[in-house]
């Protein structure tokens, strides 16, 4: 699922700043991007965002900038600024040619000034409450688009529901016009086998086989448990999309599974269609089905 958030904390080195982007994945992939002075919080960062996101490509930006309250408590240190100032010294004397430093230049060299430190631990508070912010902003941004794709999908269970009404209202057409095929093979059958007229007795037994072939076939096509199954799937997952969502509970995965129970139950359906009907329903359900399972990849 797709989403946005960031936190700003101001600091005694400066403002630290967080940003964490999402965007549709099956699994849960991170991409941190760290300065490196803060690559020991990578696994701290992973862990966090972990706990509270289980699927989606997640990028995190954290970046510290310096600020004019930094500069104040900023000091030079006199050890390290006369050490810069003698190299560029002897530098010079080497290499006349070479311009000399500015002040700028100077102070960018390393040991010249001496910036407020944090400890690991500081630091460490800093970022989790960092998280928590942009998290809690990045939440009910994929809250927001998570309630949009679970309107879409309860549209499909519906239409899937109608085509389960409608393939169990052609169950009794089917039966009935195979019956009457089968009575006029069995007729013209026995109409070209006997050069006599067809007495009572062939007529019953005639029947009978009618009977029993439709008896058989009506066995074969009999779809009514693979329609239930499939209507049971169908309210577990509105069920799913109408539970409170919960950390760790998994809908998505849960919903993924249930597709991959509705396209069973469908296929079978194909399997089994008698008329043409039935079988442009089973085509009909797979494409519905097929356009849930691409949404429920991106659900938690």
């Amino acid at each position: 699922m797709t989403g946005f958030g960031s936190a700003h904390i101001d600091c005694p080195s400066g403002r630290l700043g967080l940003e964490i982007r999402s965007v549709n994945s099956r699994f849960f992939e991170l991409h941190p991007r760290l300065p490196d002075e803060f690559r020991w919080a990578e696994s701290l960062l992973r862990d966090r965002v972990s706990s509270q996101i289980a699927r989606g490509k997640i990028e995190l930006r954290l970046s510290l900038s310096r600020t004019e309250s930094t500069l104040s408590m900023t000091r030079i240190s006199q050890p390290g600024l006369q050490s810069a100032v003698r190299l560029a010294h002897e530098i010079r004397q080497e290499h006349p040619d070479i311009a000399s430093f500015s002040v700028h230049e100077l102070l960018k060299l390393p040991g010249v000034l001496v910036e407020p430190q944090l400890g690991q631990q500081e630091w460490a508070a800093l970022l989790d409450g960092l998280v928590t912010g942009a998290l809690e902003q990045l939440s009910k941004n994929r809250i927001a688009e998570g309630e949009k794709l679970g309107q879409v999908i309860n549209e499909r269970l519906q239409q899937i529901q109608k085509l389960c009404s409608s393939a169990k209202n052609q169950i009794p057409q089917a039966i009935a016009s195979q019956q009457h095929r089968l009575a006029e093979k069995f007729r013209e059958a026995l109409a070209s086998a006997a050069h006599d007229a067809v007495d009572s007795v062939k007529l019953a037994a005639l029947e009978e086989r009618i009977r029993q072939e439709t008896a058989v076939y009506g066995l074969r096509i009999d779809i009514a448990e693979e329609l239930d199954r499939l209507s049971a799937h169908l309210t577990a997952a509105a069920a799913a999309l109408q539970s409170p969502p919960k950390s760790g509970s998994g809908i998505g995965k849960r919903l993924d599974f249930l597709t991959q129970e509705m396209n069973r139950e469908a296929n079978t359906l194909g399997s089994k269609a008698a008329s043409i009907e039935l079988s442009t329903i089973s085509i009909e359900m797979k494409l519905l089905i097929e356009q849930i399972r691409e949404q429920v990849q991106n659900l938690e």
